[in-house]
């Protein structure tokens, strides 16, 4: 009668059911990798998308201190596929780390409040900068090269708009965002030097922020906070990427997932 119960509650051929602590170290080893992938993807497109920039050899930011809108505009109109493929990767760079955050604060298992801040500038510097840089993008392809004073003003407007909400967003997600994960993800996956280097990121984030309400501050010292960020990002996504290869620590995470 024994044998017959065992038989019939585990029938041949059926896996024996998955415990909790086995599902959530899957979850956890598929959102490690993503984190990895996407933090290393949407840094590379940010980078690129740089290097277009400085190709194109025109700065908004620069053409707005300097009160220089309709020699931007003479000037973007030679470079304008440039400009186009620029903001287009770094649209898709912002998607990307919005998803690499989204990862990173789910394996932050011990400081939930903290991770759910860090979440929450993502979910606001993400969506505001690809209207930046759709402004951007509309400024380039239907204004530029026009230069009459109603087109200049205009895209004086949008120009202003865009790089306001350009580095608000910039300050959310590779300034206070990477230092909140930080705190978040402290003994749980964060190294002491990505930890460290967070405080970096916040340091230069507010940088940023001051230089916002100064004349030429975005295209001087507030712009540290650019390679910085990304210098974290790129490092996050390799810590990441070494810990899922890991046969020790996404077990230990699991654990203390489901305790």
């Amino acid at each position: 009668m024994s044998t017959l119960t065992v038989s019939a509650s585990t029938p041949a051929g059926e896996q024996p059911q998955q415990t909790a602590q086995e599902m959530e170290a899957q979850n956890i080893e598929a959102q490690t990798r993503l984190g990895a992938y996407t933090a290393l993807g949407g840094s590379a497109c940010f980078i690129i998308g740089a290097a277009l920039w400085i190709a194109s050899g025109v700065d908004i930011d620069q053409a707005l201190a300097n009160d220089d809108m309709a020699g931007y505009l003479v000037a973007a109109g030679g470079v304008t596929p440039l400009l186009v493929a620029n903001l287009c990767f770094w649209i898709v760079g912002a998607l990307l780390l919005g998803v690499a955050a989204t990862a990173m604060t789910s394996l932050c298992i011990r400081r939930p409040a903290t991770a759910q801040m860090a979440l929450v500038s993502y979910q606001i510097g993400v969506p505001l900068v690809i209207v930046a840089y759709l402004t951007w993008l509309a400024l380039h392809l239907q204004i530029v090269p026009d230069t009459t004073p109603a087109a200049v003003l205009l895209a004086e407007t949008l120009g202003w708009f865009g790089s306001q909400a350009d580095w608000l967003a910039t300050i959310l997600m590779i300034g206070l965002g990477p230092a909140l994960i930080s705190l978040a993800g402290r003994g749980d996956w964060v190294t002491p030097w990505l930890a460290r280097w967070g405080i970096a990121t916040a340091i230069t984030g507010l940088l940023t922020a001051i230089a916002m309400f100064t004349p030429s501050g975005v295209t001087t010292y507030g712009f540290l906070t650019v390679p910085v960020g990304l210098i974290w990002m790129i490092w996050a996504g390799i810590v990441l990427l070494r810990r899922s290869q890991s046969t020790v620590d996404l077990p230990n995470l699991a654990r203390e997932a489901v305790s």
